[in-house]
């Protein structure tokens, strides 16, 4: 669901713009529904046929599910909210329809599935980035990245835009994220840290900006989002807001 400007809500005031599952590309979609069948089916094939081309077939299948297509569970709540309250991005559309409950298993792996919000007034900073090199450093420090995980950093693979805002970590409302456990949580087996830098994916990024430039926000807050809000120096992504 996009709203690519202001629409007046009876209940909850004005919502200047609404995405849910903005995490979901093309290239996502096919590696985490269609790279499974193709691995199951050519699987089958190889055995009954006894054919060795069709099992190197989904052995590159798998990998490409396992690599980044079973993500895709993970990733799928991960929406964006502006309305008169404020910014939210991760588990929006689950938190408008149960308001006042916490969603379960909030892990690491689990962040897209969690609601990071902030009241405009801790909002310093707030714009759409479409850089490659910074969408790459973002992805590259996310739940699935490097570890420890930075908390707010909702990057997703494939993404080619997002929403990236600085918030003041005294007014931001974080959700309390706790580490994986298991085998193969090794990545993700600390809690991660609270950073100013918050990203969120995004497949409108046109309509995105539009919808920043009719909230009354203060001068300067809208803007590149990767510039210090107290300054004019340009910031380096791969430092600020993902060192702990």
């Amino acid at each position: 669901m996009t709203r690519p400007a202001a629409e007046p809500q009876t209940d909850a005031g004005t919502v200047y713009y609404a995405e849910d599952h903005g995490a979901l590309r093309w290239p996502l979609l096919v590696a985490g529904l269609v790279a499974p069948v193709i691995a199951l089916a050519s699987a089958v094939a190889a055995i009954v046929l006894q054919n060795a081309p069709l099992l190197v077939v989904c052995l590159v299948a798998l990998a490409v599910w396992m690599i980044r297509g079973q993500l895709l569970p993970y990733v799928w709540p991960a929406g964006i909210r502006l309305d008169d309250e404020g910014v939210r991005i991760g588990a929006a559309r689950w938190a408008d329809k149960h308001p006042g409950r916490t969603h379960p298993r909030p892990t690491v792996p689990r962040q897209w599935s969690q609601q990071f919000r902030c009241p405009w007034p801790g909002v310093q900073r707030i714009g759409v980035v479409t850089d490659r090199q910074a969408i790459k450093t973002m992805i590259r420090h996310s739940p699935h990245g490097r570890k420890p995980t930075p908390l707010g950093n909702l990057a997703t693979p494939f993404m080619r835009a997002a929403l990236v805002i600085w918030v003041d970590s005294d007014q931001a409302v974080t959700p309390d994220i706790q580490p994986a456990r298991g085998l193969l949580a090794t990545n993700w087996s600390r809690p991660g840290f609270t950073q100013p830098l918050w990203v969120a994916p995004t497949r409108h990024p046109q309509q995105l900006r539009a919808a920043l430039k009719d909230i009354p926000l203060p001068a300067k807050t809208t803007g590149d989002p990767l510039r210090d809000p107290f300054a004019e120096s340009q910031l380096d992504p791969e430092v600020v807001g993902w060192e702990s």
